[in-house]
């Protein structure tokens, strides 16, 4: 904290910093009708997303190999679980609809970087399940990605060195009050898109 003088009298002023926020909004459609289910939701980072971004800045270097990270591969998963709430220590969703992890996308898209406001930097993920897909009660939302998980000061990659592990980083629940469950339509396509913003505030 930054002490400034307003008048003579000494006052609370935060100190630069950044804000890291995920969004998720969520539409069913069919042909050209649209309907949003879940608008901006606000998302709850957990320990492997959080180690990941610390690792990124203790981390040396990585060399003489193909290594794939954070956005490689990226899935997004859905559950059916109202009753839990969302703690830093979760690894999964509680109850995944289809086999653990879940039943991915049919497609996905997006990991494109963008630029939309001096001192903002976003990021989109987005999954598509197409029509009778996915069925049931939807009360939890997972962003998987493939986070750095050493953080060790100055950590290496070597030659030969495995490619990182898909991690739950984020959940998104009913229960915390993010969004409403919702029975899927089958007969219509599912799409979540996930927002990542880091913002300088």
């Amino acid at each position: 904290m930054v002490k400034v003088k307003v008048k003579g009298k000494p006052m609370d002023k935060p100190a630069d910093r950044i804000l890291i926020q995920g969004q998720v909004t969520v539409w069913q459609s069919k042909g050209k009708n649209k309907k949003i289910l879940v608008k901006k939701a606000e998302n709850h980072w957990v320990d492997a997303g959080l180690k990941g971004l610390m690792s990124a800045l203790v981390g040396s270097y990585v060399y003489l190999n193909t290594w794939a990270a954070w956005a490689d591969g990226f899935r997004i998963y859905l559950g059916s679980d109202t009753a839990t709430t969302t703690t830093h220590g979760m690894t999964s969703l509680i109850n995944p609809i289809g086999t653990a992890p879940g039943t991915g996308p049919s497609s996905t898209s997006g990991a494109s970087l963008s630029n939309p406001a001096t001192g903002t930097w976003k990021i989109s993920f987005t999954g598509v399940w197409y029509a009778g897909v996915v069925s049931g009660t939807v009360g939890e939302m997972a962003l998987y990605l493939k986070p750095f998980n050493i953080i060790t000061p100055s950590w290496s990659k070597h030659l030969q060195s495995p490619s990182l592990s898909s991690a739950m980083v984020s959940r998104l629940s009913a229960t915390d009050g993010d969004f409403a469950s919702f029975a899927i339509d089958t007969s219509k396509s599912l799409t979540v898109q996930w927002e990542i913003t880091i913002t300088y505030v």
